[in-house]
């Protein structure tokens, strides 16, 4: 159960990824987000006391909902190729469903914007976005050290920075101006994953990867998610 001020907060998130979406985060006013949002500029400075503060609010929010995901996928009953598969397209996947939130992905990580920001700014989006890095890293060494892949670690995390590439490459392309949000679909980064890993040995079946099965567990997690961003 949510108190006030933390449904203010999220009524305010939500405008807040509608303008950035339509307009841009530069183009983000704050006077004018609380006339969208029906609350004085006292109340919403009161909310957020910065744009700054507002943004690593939507930032931390969107990686913490991305950080329960990949516990629920990890927890389903998938081969161990498939839950890394389902953990790294989701966001692609996710976008189809909820628009808003696909800018923040690439605000997350814009130069031009953190050329101004503040440091402490900075610091905070570092401190998510390690964070964020730091889960992937330690599923793979769970692959490693559990025996489910056998490889060296160089070949194991040269392998995790492709999927990494590929994964930032899906996003680019689902916030792209220029391209139709149809034109490249979820499969077709299911297949670029699972060949990448294909690299990788894989032992006792953790290698299967049903296609049919990574869309079921993405669908249902989309259905079930109970972010209140969404």
């Amino acid at each position: 159960m949510f108190d006030k001020i933390q449904i203010r907060k999220i009524k305010i998130a939500k405008a807040a990824m509608k303008i950035i979406r339509e307009q841009g985060y530069l183009q983000l006013s704050m006077n004018e987000l609380a006339k969208t949002v029906g609350v004085t500029a006292g109340t919403l400075y009161r909310t957020f006391a910065s744009k700054d503060d507002l943004l690593v609010f939507l930032f931390s929010s969107i990686i913490g909902t991305l950080a329960d995901s990949m516990f629920k996928f990890n927890r389903m009953d998938l081969s161990a190729k498939e839950k890394i598969v389902c953990c790294h397209c989701y966001q692609f996947y996710l976008r189809q469903f909820h628009p808003d939130t696909a800018s923040l992905d690439l605000i997350g990580t814009n130069k031009v914007i953190f050329e101004h920001a503040k440091p402490e700014t900075k610091a905070k989006f570092q401190q998510i976005f390690d964070l964020s890095s730091s889960r992937f890293r330690k599923q793979f060494s769970d692959l490693l050290e559990s025996g489910k892949v056998i490889a060296d670690h160089e070949l194991a995390f040269r392998v995790l920075r492709q999927i990494t590439l590929i994964g930032r490459g899906g996003m680019l392309v689902s916030n792209h101006a220029f391209i139709a949000a149809n034109v490249f679909k979820v499969e077709d980064l299911i297949d670029l994953f699972c060949l990448t890993l294909d690299q990788l040995d894989w032992q006792d079946g953790e290698g299967r990867a049903d296609k049919r099965l990574i869309l079921l567990a993405m669908r249902s997690e989309v259905e079930q998610s109970s972010s209140e961003l969404w």
